[in-house]
């Protein structure tokens, strides 16, 4: 998980970096702040150094967020299509992926908030967004099942458990749905303890991590203990895992970009249908430095394989996004919550590399 500074950090509450900071479940795609870190034999591709090398920046923890870029990186993928990736790892302290493309520190980008990288293209930064592997953001709100929000009316006078910066996000919820803005937002960490302890009746999530916390650590079940809802639900829709690059990067080296995605679309393919042999590479090769827990790891990449398909992608295939819900619901979203000088929608996204590696087809 997407920014050049905490100021942006505090102001993106759908953002991994301030939901997973402390859940430890699975990273989060997301912000940064200081230099990425090069990354490790494990986390480079098979094959040798070449004229072909890319160089991709993550945006978050070498965790199970990543899961198809592993699977195309350890199956070889890649390296068929005359590859050498290296895959920079992000973290808590690290730039924003968007700093690192634009100081040429990097060729390839992995955002996790959309955001985040449509201010920095309204900025004047030449990026194009070419795929988005998660068509619904996996940013929430939890609820116990005692009292629960299902709905932007259930929010209505609740005390919310979250970061400061998810103010802007809750007002836009609010102003959506035609309520008046009626709650209180008390600052907490990312751990489920505050929401266990009813200081509050909803906290800020992210699917992925808190409530795989809550069915693993706390023995709850999904609707029966507690309820998880996108904010997609609310009805701020939003892309996350958006690989992006400069538009000068498609202009001299599209081939490469279009290899790079046919191999990670592979690998995410493989994913679909199984989640436990990323899960395992996560642990054992990726992210073995981070002491990451396997059942999480598997239960974070289930969860997050059921917010990659909807009727675009089963028809035209992974990564597609759609320019009309991106300049619709999705910009409506993002100006409701305050967001001013949102680029043109037909300009930051590049259907023409997908178009190039399905042609016509939805599976590889």
């Amino acid at each position: 998980m997407i920014r050049s500074s905490r100021q942006n950090e505090t102001a993106q509450p759908w953002s991994r970096r301030h939901l997973l900071k402390s859940a430890g479940v699975t990273g989060a795609a997301t912000l940064g702040g200081g230099l990425l870190s090069a990354c490790s034999d494990a986390g480079s591709s098979q094959a040798a150094p070449s004229k072909n090398k890319v160089r991709v920046a993550l945006g978050w923890l070498k965790d199970i967020e990543f899961a198809g870029f592993w699977n195309a990186d350890a199956a070889g993928y890649y390296a068929e299509e005359d590859l050498s990736v290296e895959f920079q790892g992000g973290g808590p302290n690290t730039p924003d992926t968007t700093s690192l493309l634009a100081n040429g520190q990097a060729d390839i980008g992995v955002h996790a908030n959309m955001q985040i990288l449509l201010q920095a293209i309204a900025k004047g930064n030449d990026f194009k967004m070419v795929g988005a592997a998660l068509q619904t953001n996996p940013g929430g709100l939890l609820s116990l099942a005692s009292d629960p929000v299902r709905e932007p009316e259930d929010l209505v006078g609740a005390t919310v458990l979250g970061q400061v910066g998810a103010k802007p996000q809750l007002d836009a919820i609010f102003e959506l749905a035609g309520l008046k803005r009626d709650y209180e937002l008390v600052p907490v960490g990312s751990t489920v303890d505050p929401l266990l302890k009813k200081r509050g009746k909803v906290l800020t999530c992210y699917m992925t991590g808190q409530p795989v916390t809550l069915e693993l650590k706390h023995k709850m079940k999904p609707g029966k203990d507690f309820v998880a809802v996108t904010y997609e639900e609310l009805g701020l829709p939003a892309y996350a895992t958006i690989v992006y690059c400069k538009q000068a990067f498609l202009k001299q080296r599209g081939d490469v970009m279009q290899r790079f995605m046919r191999a990670t679309i592979r690998g995410w393919q493989e994913n679909l249908k199984d989640p436990e042999t990323a899960a395992r590479l996560v642990v054992d090769k990726y992210g073995a430095d981070l002491g990451l827990g396997l059942d999480e790891q598997i239960r974070g990449n289930e969860t997050q394989n059921t917010f990659m398909e909807n009727e675009l992608t089963r028809s035209k295939g992974l990564f597609r996004m759609d320019v009309e819900r991106l300049g619709g619901p999705m910009y409506a979203g993002l100006r409701a919550a305050g967001v001013k000088d949102l680029p043109d929608p037909d300009e930051v996204v590049d259907a023409g590399v997908l178009d190039a590696v399905y042609r016509g087809r939805a599976r590889l």
